[in-house]
This record gives C-alpha cells, structure tokens and sequence, in this order.
C-alpha cells in the first residue's frame, strides 16, 4: 500500500498511525450481511458496558487482535488478505512462502485497534512452520475454493491442526471461489 506521501507503508507505519482510514472507522455495531448469519442480528449498538469501558479507557496499551489466515494451496488465501488490506486485485498471485503480514488499523469507539492479518503458506512444506503462527492467535480463519470439494474437506484438518497448537476456537469460515475475487 503507499501511503500520501508516495512511500509503501509498511506494518510498523500502520500501527502507528495517528488515525484510521475513514472506512475503518466504527462507531456503532455493524449490520449482519445476512440476519441468518450471525447470533447478533437485532443488535444495533455495542453493549453499553462495552461502550463504558472504550470511553474510560485512557491506557495507551497498543491493542492489537490477530488473525491467521490458513487453508489449502491456491485457494485464494493471499486474494481475500490483498482485497480487505489493500482493496487489490492480481490475478497472477505468487505462492506464499511461509507466512505474510498485514495490519489494519482501525478505531472503534474512538479507541485504536491493530488487527493483524497472518497469510500463511499452504503448500505441505510450510505446515510444520504455520503451528508456530497460530500461538497468540485470536481468530482462525479458514479459506477454501468453492469450486474444489478437497480442499472443503481439509478444513478439518486445518482446524484440528490450529486446536493442537493451542488455538482456542475462535473460527471464522471463508468460502472464496477465486473467480469472485475481483
């Protein structure tokens, strides 16, 4: 990404932003897409014990929240980081080798938030380093092709292999057909 003043912002720069982007900015709990898809859906403002706590908050703490993108090769994985992170799209995506990194930062009830976005390989090779990606971990998100059932069927795997490396289970199932990326 490349920031105002011509220079690629790195993930450093990110987090030590002054401000969010304007769409990164949440004041009020966000609508559902769909009201079948999520267990908040007659929600329309945060909780007001949440609310008290941003408002009281005066800690400089960096908050930070980490997500950890996994699934088969090729799948789309480094696409959906490239698409919510830089709002891009490259047909013509490299393979990742080991693990990339993203931050986003927003301010939600007027309080910074770096979430941190983990691309990891998906190629077999790499599955022995990726463990030591998912400590610390809040957020699992599994992706997968649509249009190959196999790699539907590894998400499983990829689960179970995110319990044993002491992930809770916080997940977030992604399905991407990679044609939709764009």
């Amino acid at each position: 990404m490349v920031s105002r003043t011509g220079r690629r912002e790195t993930p450093c720069m990110k987090m030590l932003k002054s401000e969010a982007e304007r769409d990164r900015v949440i004041q009020k709990f966000p609508q559902a897409f769909h009201p079948g898809a999520t267990p908040y859906a007659t929600k329309t403002n945060f909780d007001p014990q949440v609310r008290s706590c941003c408002s009281s908050s005066k800690s400089d703490r960096l908050k930070i929240c980490k997500a950890v993108v996994v699934g088969d090769v090729a799948v789309g994985k480094t696409c959906l980081v490239n698409r919510f992170c830089h709002n891009l799209f490259d047909r013509d995506y490299k393979a990742t080798i080991g693990v990339d990194f993203e931050v986003e930062r927003f301010d939600i009830l007027n309080v910074a938030f770096n979430l941190q976005v983990w691309d990891t390989a998906g190629q077999e090779r790499f599955k022995c380093i990726a463990a030591s990606y998912y400590r610390g971990a809040h957020v699992l998100i599994v992706v997968f092709d649509v249009s190959d059932i196999e790699t539907l069927a590894h998400t499983q795997q990829w689960l179970d292999e995110a319990s044993a490396a002491a992930v809770e289970r916080t997940c977030l199932p992604s399905s991407q057909a990679k044609r939709s990326c764009g």
